[in-house]
């Protein structure tokens, strides 16, 4: 006899994964286009959407899976999920930083700059400060942090979604 089993972890999570780095890159647009100051509302945005369609993934996992989705299969679909948004968005980003906003970079130095002064730093301490900023601020360095911070942040992410969407088999003996 065959094994019926429905779609595969990576396949689900790799679909919702696409899905996420769009919606990412989607959020990405509106806060720099919209020029909104606080960073801070596109993480969480990004954040509350990660948490929404892990759990939909593990959801859709579960319900071609006889209702049973491991500890282990969550975290690690939900890992799985944030780095193929990661990488899409980063893509995404990418593409847009280097080729269609080429301004982009320099406005956000204008903006770090500016936040340095209001903080009263100045002199060579901002000169410090922004020569790090602008080491990084490049589209590769901006890739980078992205794709890091992303694998982390849905690894934790993962971490805590997935305490709450495992059930075992009850059938299980202990």
């Amino acid at each position: 006899m065959e094994d019926q089993r429905g779609p595969s972890i990576v396949k689900i999570a790799t679909r919702y994964g696409v899905i996420q780095g769009v919606l990412s890159f989607v959020v990405f647009l509106v806060v720099a286009l919209a020029a909104i100051k606080q960073n801070w509302v596109g993480s969480v945005l990004n954040t509350v959407l990660l948490i929404v369609l892990m759990v939909l993934a593990h959801r859709d996992f579960k319900r071609t899976h006889e209702g049973m989705m491991k500890y282990a299969q969550g975290l690690g679909s939900g890992t799985l999920l944030s780095i193929v948004a990661a990488v899409v968005s980063c893509v995404f980003v990418y593409i847009y930083v280097r080729y269609i906003n080429t301004g982009y970079i320099a406005a956000m130095l204008k903006t770090q700059r500016a936040a340095l002064e209001q903080r009263g730093i100045t002199g060579a301490q901002a000169q410090q400060a922004m020569a790090i900023t602008s080491a990084i601020m490049t589209p590769a360095g901006i890739v980078v942090t992205s794709l890091i911070t992303g694998v982390i942040v849905g690894f934790i992410v993962a971490l805590i979604v997935s305490i709450f969407t495992q059930k075992g088999d009850p059938r299980a003996v202990i």
